[in-house]
């Protein structure tokens, strides 16, 4: 029996999806449920697994090349064990891979979410043709994968690619990961919301000033809309965060000399009012002309990315094992 299919899956926080793909990556069907996180580990591993048993019931294990999931970290991708998961309670030192094995007898690879989602936009997204990219997701946190060589860069222990933990304000706040002035904490979705607080409450005047009031909270997306409207204040809190992520960026080309950039998840929906002054400055301040032209470009595969993610990781262990 022909070995023809490929499952991908993501882990989130918020929900679990999974898909059955062929070997080219063309995805034939699709299953997700809310993850629910806060009932603990068995509970949210048994939905992994029939979220997983959705998309391939009717399909032998001598069909499937293997299950690649895409999860929280951080974790070891050699092992596939999650060393702990912030947004997943109860989630310390999973074997996560040898769980699957044992359920579904197949080859199971896992890595991290940023990572996988690295892999896809490679393979199938604005990376196609790229030997060298970073990939950057900005939304609540700001996570990434870095393809050097047409391979992905793991580091030593497999924790590899943490740019938004890169320092780009040694004086400025403290992030969740504990160190002070990280890029995820200046540039990230809740970094503008909490700019623009900041603001308001300071006086300056905003469309946004009601969604401030006790018991009510701005979210970057509110401040988002609200910039596209030319809001002097959501503006200011925008452009704070482009200014710290064109810096983080520039540092990171500075490093590793990439082919492109690519900069997903919610905050890159701002669009122009990120892109421009992020090109900008890395024109600015690029050391070469190469580096200062280095394209930096929307993702393109949008909410499927983590999906393909998984469909890419196995197919790039497969090449890998077979080179």
């Amino acid at each position: 029996m022909k070995r023809q299919y490929v499952i991908g899956a993501d882990l989130g926080g918020t929900q679990i999806r999974s898909c059955l793909a062929d070997a080219q990556g063309r995805v034939l069907r699709e299953s997700h449920q809310a993850t629910m996180a806060q009932e603990g580990l068995q509970p949210v591993m048994g939905r992994i697994k029939e979220t997983l048993h959705r998309v391939a019931d009717d399909v032998s294990p001598d069909e499937v090349l293997g299950i690649g999931m895409g999860s929280p970290g951080p974790l070891d991708p050699q092992t596939g064990v999650v060393v702990e998961a912030a947004n997943l309670p109860g989630w310390k030192n999973v074997p996560l891979r040898d769980i699957l094995m044992q359920e579904f007898h197949v080859p199971v690879w896992v890595n991290n979410d940023a990572n996988a989602a690295a892999l896809a936009e490679h393979r199938f997204g604005a990376g196609r043709g790229y030997s060298d990219l970073i990939y950057l997701t900005i939304s609540t946190g700001i996570g990434g994968g870095f393809i050097c060589g047409g391979k992905l860069l793991l580091g030593t222990h497999g924790f590899a690619g943490e740019p938004g933990h890169i320092t780009v304000e040694p004086n400025g706040p403290r992030c969740n990961c504990g160190n002070i002035g990280c890029l995820e904490a200046l540039a990230a979705g809740p970094a503008i919301a909490r700019r623009a607080t900041e603001l308001i409450r300071a006086g300056e005047h905003s469309t946004l000033e009601t969604a401030v009031l006790p018991g009510q909270q701005l979210t970057a997306e509110m401040v988002g809309r609200a910039a596209q409207q030319e809001d002097a204040v959501a503006l200011q809190a925008v452009q704070r965060a482009a200014n710290y992520l064109g810096i983080g960026i520039l540092n990171l080309i500075h490093l590793f000399d990439p082919a492109v950039v690519i900069l997903g998840g919610g905050v890159s929906k701002l669009g122009d009012l990120l892109f421009v002054p992020v090109r900008e400055l890395v024109r600015e301040r690029g050391i070469t002309l190469q580096q200062r032209e280095t394209p930096i470009v929307p993702a393109e595969l949008g909410d499927m990315v983590g999906l393909l993610g998984g469909v890419a990781l196995v197919l790039m262990n497969l090449e890998t094992e077979s080179a």
